[in-house]
């Protein structure tokens, strides 16, 4: 029963030439009058005013009119919809008469009487047909279109504004006209004067027209909004004269009212006038009054040991690092709620909306099952929310992080006494030492054979070489006396000759052969003595060269004694060269001590292989990130420092399974359940240690002791159940972290703390229903409290700024602690290891030497 028809022509001259002899003198018979009137209001309402090229005109072929002006209304519609042909429009014309009940058994008219909404009941059949055909005549699109509704159809353009009501049509996506014409309009009497059809402009009226309530009482009942685009057209008169009014309800299911505001006129040769105010205003700016409707508000609590009223709860700032961004949000609605003048109804819920047993569940779900009209709380936009809800303007800024004091010391500083320098310079110094050593040891050889000297080294230790006495001096044995003045003759070498013979001779037996190796080993080892004893200079000034080097780089220096001027300038460049190294070593350690420590933990790779123990804030959306992240490194922070992620899908319990007690804490399926229904659960860990959920009073307070707990003994560790030895870093939003930080934590303390994000700052919006009335209304008015400075004055009252840190040097930051000397410490007993390990040595080699000697003797 309609039809498109699209047609782009230039309009004929005929009917513009018809249009402006329009006036009052009412020279056109009343058919061809209304049709003409229509049509240029009809035209000048969508290329003018709403500037929209499509245009759905409903209309009908059978009014219940009489039959005279049936085939007047008739010559009507033919006449317009041919000139609407003749526009520039996108135009469909759709008849209404699909929209009539068929007559009851008898022959009787169906009863008639009052819906839901105000308008006629029908059957759920019926209704359910004409709601499918009303799907497909006006399709929710991208580009807005323009309905025309002819009220002169009566019961059936009522039942189509019942239709469109009960489908919220009556939004931005459809801008509507209704047209009421004092010629065609129902509901007088048929006791009333008639006028004959040839009379020129004339009222014509039908003989028992059917009744039908007004246009005024019957939007009373109709599904209008805030963002309703709705204007009636209202012919009042004879005259070629159309009244606007613009209608709009703050919401019929809010307990608002339809306002009924005149905006302007039409007329065939001024067009569409409209008022002043009504051209300068935007749509929400002129409907800011909303006469105390009640829009129901849903927010999210997380607070258990919450006191008081809950809006009492919402704006004072009572334990106001708890539930800030969601105070804080509804604190902005309140702006808005003022700006608007509504009222609100309040609900809480304890979760945000997430998807559980394949719905959401919190303030998400309760939005899609029509239970609330806006949410008190930001949320996290994610793409799996945003076909079920809609955004009103970014609001909180969220940013939660591990917080944590950072370490003294890490595998980076073990060895404070290397840091200094670099490794570079290290082998420099070296290097240069080994050359100096080399160089010294060679010129000082050569000194000690190039200068006479009386047995004393030229370069010697402190206090000199001892000098030789004369007790040193062995006197010859009486048996070498005589071998040496003793005469050779032939006598005495042929005996020397024999007693050869008789040895050769003689046969060898074991122990003539022990005796023999003895001998040998005698021999080799006097010779090796006799040798040292010939240049022990040689040695000695080799280790006396290194004890040099090592002495003046540590400032100590060793008694030397040269005459050599290339020695001297050795010396003298060795030293002024330590100086310097000196100086640059004891300015870097000093500095070091002054200096505010070097903190390598800076990532969360960096977090994840410290020492540090993890704690996460317990609240809702830290455990759906653990759940939905794909990120390597908070999978694997999860699963070294908090607890053990499920592997398989079979792991997602529902809720109602019973739990095994028995079960260990490793139960994949109950870390599952854990992580989803926390806050269902009461999995709150405020006292035990042994949870890694945490309030953040409690993990805050972790981390301001376990630190210091770290440096104590580890037997009075034992007594603090549950706290490490390391640290420890906690999750949580900044916003509550702050607060907690500047009232427990003092100056010291907070100069050691250390920040480091898991993922970046979320910023979140503010929701309402799919399609929702309110969207356009908390948009402007969350944009008109961030111009005027509100926004920036409840963010400085929710979100406490971060504690600053004033670094003061006292006494406490100059002392070395053990864990800064340990390096040294540790080099110290090294030493007195290898002492140790060579002394005894030593003695073996001595007790050896002095049993051979012993042996040799006997």
């Amino acid at each position: 029963m309609y039809f498109w028809l699209l047609l782009l022509l230039a309009p004929s001259g005929e009917g513009f030439q018809a249009d402006l002899d329009l006036d009052l003198d009412y020279s056109v018979p009343e058919p061809s009058r209304s049709a003409l009137l229509q049509n240029s209001l009809l035209v000048q309402f969508a290329q003018r005013h709403k500037r929209i090229p499509r245009l759905t005109y409903f209309t009908c072929q059978k009014p219940r009119f009489g039959p005279e002006l049936r085939a007047a209304f008739a010559a009507k519609n033919a006449q317009l919809i041919k000139s609407l042909y003749q526009s520039e429009l996108f135009v469909r014309i759709v008849h209404l008469d699909v929209l009539a009940q068929n007559p009851a058994a008898g022959g009787k008219d169906p009863a008639r009487g009052r819906g839901p909404s105000g308008g006629f009941s029908q059957t759920p059949s019926l209704a359910q047909s004409n709601a499918e055909w009303l799907d497909s005549v006006l399709r929710m699109e991208a580009l807005r279109q323009i309905a025309a509704v002819d009220l002169a159809c009566g019961a059936l353009s009522r039942r189509l504004l019942e239709l469109a009501s009960t489908k919220m049509l009556y939004s931005e996506k459809f801008h509507w006209l209704l047209i009421e014409d004092l010629a065609w309009q129902g509901g007088r009497s048929a006791a009333q004067v008639r006028f004959p059809r040839d009379m020129p402009g004339q009222q014509l009226q039908a003989a028992g027209a059917e009744e039908v309530p007004s246009i005024e009482s019957f939007m009373e009942g109709m599904n209008l909004y805030m963002n309703t685009e709705l204007t009636l057209a209202k012919r009042m008169s004879e005259a070629a004269h159309y009244t606007l009014f613009d209608v709009w309800n703050p919401g019929l299911y809010y307990g608002g009212h339809v306002n009924l505001t005149e905006i302007g006129s039409f007329t065939p040769t001024g067009g569409i006038q409209l008022h002043a105010w009504f051209r300068t205003t935007s749509t929400v700016r002129r409907r800011m009054n909303m006469q105390h409707a009640r829009v129901r508000c849903m927010v999210v609590v997380t607070n258990k040991n919450m006191t008081g009223t809950l809006m009492y709860y919402l704006t004072h700032t009572v334990s106001g690092h708890i539930d800030t961004m969601n105070r804080f949000n509804f604190n902005l609605l309140m702006a808005v709620r003022d700006m608007f003048n509504w009222t609100f109804v309040l609900s809480r819920t304890t979760s945000w909306g997430y998807v559980k047993n394949g719905r959401f569940d919190g303030m998400i779900g309760a939005l899609i099952r029509n239970e609330t009209d806006i949410g008190g709380s930001p949320i996290f936009y994610w793409l799996e929310r945003h076909k079920w809800i809609d955004v009103a303007g970014r609001s909180w800024s969220s940013r939660p992080c591990f917080i944590f004091r950072h370490p003294r010391s890490t595998q980076k500083d073990r060895i404070v006494f290397l840091q200094p320098f670099t490794n570079d310079v290290w082998v420099l110094i070296v290097g240069c030492g080994v050359l100096t050593v080399f160089i010294l040891w060679l010129l000082t050889t050569i000194e000690w054979k190039l200068v006479p000297h009386d047995g004393t080294a030229l370069i010697k230790p402190k206090g000199g070489a001892p000098p030789r006495h004369h007790h040193q001096h062995q006197q010859p044995s009486h048996e070498a006396l005589e071998a040496a003045v003793r005469p050779i003759t032939a006598v005495s070498v042929a005996d020397d000759d024999e007693k050869w013979a008789e040895e050769e001779v003689q046969p060898i037996d074991a122990g003539t052969l022990w005796h023999r190796c003895y001998q040998k080993i005698n021999k080799y080892l006097k010779d090796r003595k006799d040798k040292k004893k010939k240049s022990p200079e040689r040695v000695g000034l080799f280790l006396e060269s290194v004890l040099f080097f090592v002495g003046i780089i540590c400032q100590q220096g060793l008694g030397f004694s040269t005459s050599f001027v290339s020695g001297r300038c050795i010396v003298i460049t060795s030293l002024l060269f330590s100086f310097c190294i000196y100086q640059f070593y004891s300015a870097s350690i000093v500095g070091t001590l002054l200096m505010e420590k070097p903190k390598t933990i800076k990532t969360l790779s960096d977090l994840v292989h410290s020492s540090l123990k993890v704690g996460m804030e317990d609240i809702l959306y830290n455990r759906d990130y653990f759940l939905h992240t794909k990120d390597p490194v908070s999978m694997e922070l999860y699963a070294k420092k908090i607890t053990s992620v499920p592997t398989s899908k079979e792991n997602e319990a529902d809720e109602d399974e019973p739990v095994d007690a028995a079960a260990t804490s490793t139960d994949p399926a109950k870390s599952y359940r854990d992580i989803v229904h926390s806050h269902e659960t009461g999995a709150h860990a405020k006292d035990s240690a042994a949870s890694n959920w945490l309030d953040p009073e409690t993990g805050l307070r972790r981390v301001k002791h376990e630190r210091e707990l770290a440096y104590r003994v580890l037997n009075q560790l034992r007594q603090f159940k549950g706290f490490s030895c390391s640290g420890f870093a906690f999750h949580v939003d900044v916003a509550a972290a702050y607060k907690i930080i500047a009232e427990t934590f003092n100056e010291q303390d907070i100069c050691d703390l250390t920040e480091v994000s898991m993922f970046p700052p979320q910023k979140t919006v503010s929701i309402m229903q799919k399609n929702s009335p309110m969207r356009k209304v908390i948009s402007y008015g969350l944009r008109r409290v961030t111009e005027t400075g509100i926004l920036s004055y409840q963010f400085n009252v929710w979100h406490s700024r971060k504690p600053p840190c004033v670094k003061k040097i006292e006494t406490s930051d100059l002392h070395v602690d053990m864990d800064t000397v340990s390096s040294a410490l540790l080099i110290l007993l090294f030493s007195y290891g290898i002492t140790l390990l060579i002394l005894g040595m030593e003695i073996l080699y001595c007790r050896w030497h002095g049993r051979i000697i012993i042996r040799l003797k006997q």
